[in-house]
Order: C-alpha cells, then structure tokens, then sequence
C-alpha cells in the first residue's frame, strides 16, 4: 500500500477507537440524561449473561438517539410507521452480519449481537470512506490536499456519529464511492448512487454527478464534430447519434439510482396502506410498546400520506413526527442549535465562495461543462474547475440545510455527503507555506501528521483544528450521555 495511503489508515484506525475510548470514558464517569426520545422496546423473556452486560457497559454510549430506531429495526423490521423515516440498507447490514456474527458469538444474546454489528460496520466502513476521500481528491485536487483531507476527515466534527450506530460512515462511504465511479466514469456508477439513497434520503441528489459527467461527454463529442471537416449530414448524422447514445446513458443512470428508493416507497405502501399479503409477525411486547405510546403499526389503519397523490411516507413521517419543513425551525429557543450548526455552514459558504470567486469566469461562460478547461485547470493550487459539481451539490446541501432541516444536524448531514468541507481546510491548512512539499520527504515522522513545511500556525488553522477536535471531544461526551448535540 502506498505510504499515505496506509498512513490515512492507521490514523482512521487510531481515531476510531480513540472515540470509543472517549465514549466509554465519558459514559462511566457522568450520569445519563433522562432524555425524552424513543427507547426500543427489549425483549423481556431475552437471558442477559454477564458478557453482554459487558457489551452493554462498553458500547452502550454508541446507542443512543436516533441508534434506537436503527437497531430496533435490524431486529424487528418496520413495526411502527415512525421508523420508516430510517431508511433499510444500514439495519439490513446490521441484521445480516449479526446472524452470522452469533455464530462465533454464540455466548452473547442477540442485542448484544446486534449492538457489535452496528459497530463494527461503521468501524469498517469509516475507514474505507477516509481511502476513498483520498483517492477522489488525488483526482480532483492534488496528493496534498488529498491527504490532508483524509487526514481531517479522521477527526471530523461530526467524529462520535461515525463510530455510534448511526448512518453517518455507510453513507459517506457510498457516496464518496458514487463521486469517485463518476469522476472515473465507470459504467456501474448507478449501483452506489441506488445504495446511497436507501442509506439516506438525500443519497438521490449524487445522480447529479454522473449526469454532469455525461453532459461533459456531450458537449465534447460535437465540439469534436463541429472542428471537423464532415459535410453537413455526416455531422448531422454523428451528432444524432452521438445524443441519442448519451440521452439512453442518462435514462437508464436515471432509472437505475432511482429505481431502489421507489421500490421502498412501494413496499411501504404495501406494509402500511393495503390488508393484502400476510401481517408481518410482531412480537407481543413490541406490540405492547406500541399500543402504549400510540403508534401506528402495520394493518392498524391507514396513515394520511396513504391518501396522497404520491404515497411516499418519508416527508409526511419527517413533518408528523419532528415538525421537519421549510423554516420551522426558527424559532428563538432555537438558537443555541443555530450556533451550533454556524461553524460548518460557514465553512461550506465559503469554501463556494472562494470556488466562484476564482472561477467565475469559467461558471458565467460554462465553460466547466469542457472537458479541455479541466485539462488545462488541473495545475491550479486552490479550487480547480472540475470541482464544480461538488459545488453545486454543497450549495444544494447547505441551504437545504439552512431552510428545511433541525438545523443541528448540518453538521453530521454535510460531514457525511459532501468533501467541500475537508477540502477547504486542507486548503486553508496548506496555505503560507513552502512550496518544496515532497511526499518521501516528509512523511517519515509517525508524529507529523500534517508534515507542516512553515513553523507557526495561523490563527485560522488553530480555529479549524479546534473546532474539529473541540466538537469531536464535546460531541462524544455529549451523544454517550443521550445529551442533544448535532
């Protein structure tokens, strides 16, 4: 393995187990908050031995908020409609690998299982999402900037989600995956873009990086034909072609990465708005629980969002539930939580507004849709043109985040689907220094994780690095401790 790429490695290594340290650390010494948030029902006639109170004692404080819902569902499938806002791919893994963990470890019960599973598939998966982040940005910045990246996303703010049972590592991992299939255009790119959106939601917006690809393709091909010394026809004929070529790729990339969310919203449909097909089998206390606190289970009548033109669940359940919409959640109690959120919101803005300020000629004229513009671009230090994809995509996240979402979860939400905030600190990170940066040279010191060419640190680096590492430490010992956090 190349060195930076293994050193990445072991860095994602260490940082992941240093946060699970953190966690348990923090979960002994301080008390749990009674938070008032959704607590999965357990089995009661479920034997606990001493092992898995072992398990519970050390993995405990990765399980808490919204890591309810999801293990509630790698265990029990969709029994109440509030959890069809999780979406299945990330359950699912939890649920296979666990049935296949219990095997090995057969002496713990199947929650402690469950609670490993969760775990581990973060742990692997956050560690193959830091290679990825390398590998795209070699591709589209340079192996400096690559590598710092990686380096931050290890200690990213939103650190403690990607080690809890949350979605935050499977998701980056996919999506990283899908801007790299797309940058490298491979033919498969509709398989991870598919995937990303049963993670999440918002994983259907990464189409838009293959169809830039492909529009990029396009415009090349006639630019080509035009240069050409054709009759008229013969162009004519090859530009058809050519069109109808890329408009059949754009179908069936389209119908493809689209095609697994609808069959979700299709089986919801089934689950929770039709009486045909069997009930799926619940057990008596998930029952109970549910009957207890008032939620709709499957055939127990059917939901509003049944009714509409569209049945999907996830917007009407995000609205019913957590009062998800367009600005409503400004409010004045809420805004130690738009505080919270300023920092990354402000590093997105300004990592689009430096790209644009630097390449505001090449947006205006669009020429970032010629291939050869990158070509010639590609030297440029800071924000090359190709990046305009990812620019449009961070713009998108970042007001949506801005306007529609509890806007405390901008920073695990953008952490997870966007690189435009790695990639402006390395930037900033790389600043003011020499320009002899040389990868045998400096990369020897185990200890010199950014193998800073200049001796001090501006005030700005020292802002970035303690927002990324105060927000690592305080996220874990808040989340362990079911306190609100991002």
């Amino acid at each position: 393995m190349p060195v930076l790429r293994s050193k990445i490695l072991r860095f994602a290594i260490i940082t992941r187990l240093s946060v699970i340290f953190l966690q348990l650390f923090f979960n002994t010494i301080f008390p749990d908050h009674a938070a008032n948030a959704f607590s999965a029902p357990l089995d009661p006639n479920e034997k606990i031995s001493n092992f898995d109170k072992l398990i519970s004692f050390l993995f405990s404080g990765l399980t808490r908020w919204d890591s309810e819902y999801y293990l509630h569902i790698a265990k029990h499938g969709y029994t109440y409609e509030n959890t069809l806002a999780f979406l299945p791919l990330y359950p699912m893994t939890i649920r296979t690998s666990a049935i296949i963990l219990k095997k090995i470890l057969f002496f713990l019960n199947f929650h402690s299982v469950i609670t490993i599973s969760a775990i581990l598939i973060n742990f692997l998966c956050f560690i193959k999402s830091s290679l990825i982040l390398y590998d795209l940005t070699v591709i589209v910045m340079n192996k400096k900037i690559a590598y710092r990246s990686a380096i931050l996303y290890c200690i990213s703010p939103a650190s403690i989600f990607f080690t809890a049972a949350y979605t935050e590592s499977m998701f980056a991992y996919i999506t990283f995956y899908s801007m790299l299939a797309s940058v490298e255009k491979n033919r498969f790119v509709s398989l991870p873009i598919g995937l990303s959106s049963l993670v999440r939601s918002n994983g259907l917006i990464n189409i838009g990086f293959p169809l830039y690809i492909c529009l990029q393709d396009l415009i090349s091909h006639f630019s080509f034909f035009l240069r050409q010394s054709f009759s008229k026809f013969s162009k004519f004929l090859l530009g058809l072609k050519t069109s109808l070529l890329n408009l059949s790729r754009i179908f069936s990339i389209i119908l493809l990465s689209v095609a697994p969310f609808s069959l979700l919203q299709t089986y919801n449909y089934i689950l929770f708005c039709t009486e045909s097909g069997n009930s799926p089998i619940i057990p008596p206390y998930v029952k109970k629980y549910g009957e207890d606190n008032g939620l709709i289970m499957p055939r127990g009548g059917f939901p509003p969002w049944c009714h509409y033109k569209i049945p999907t669940a996830y917007s009407y359940i995000q609205k019913h539930y957590w009062n998800v919409g367009f600005m409503n959640y400004y409010e004045v109690k809420q805004i130690p939580n738009f505080i919270l959120a300023f920092p990354i919101i402000f590093i997105m803005l300004k990592c689009i507004y430096e790209y644009l300020t630097v390449n505001w000629g090449q947006v205006v004229s669009l020429k970032v849709l010629m291939l050869d513009v990158e070509r010639e671009d590609c030297e440029r230090k800071d924000y090359p043109a190709k990046m305009f994809p990812f620019i449009v995509h961070g713009l998108f996240l970042t007001f949506f985040c801005i306007f529609f979402v509890h806007i405390q979860v901008s920073t695990r939400l953008l952490a997870s689907a966007s690189p435009l905030l790695y990639w402006y600190t390395a930037i900033l990170l790389s600043r003011e220094e020499r320009d002899d940066w040389d990868v045998k040279n400096n990369i020897n010191s185990s200890h010199n994780v950014f193998f800073k060419s200049k001796k001090r640190w501006t005030t700005e680096e020292k802002i970035v690095l303690a927002y990324f590492v105060s927000y690592t430490v305080v996220g874990t010992f808040m989340y362990s401790n079911f306190l609100p956090w991002t």
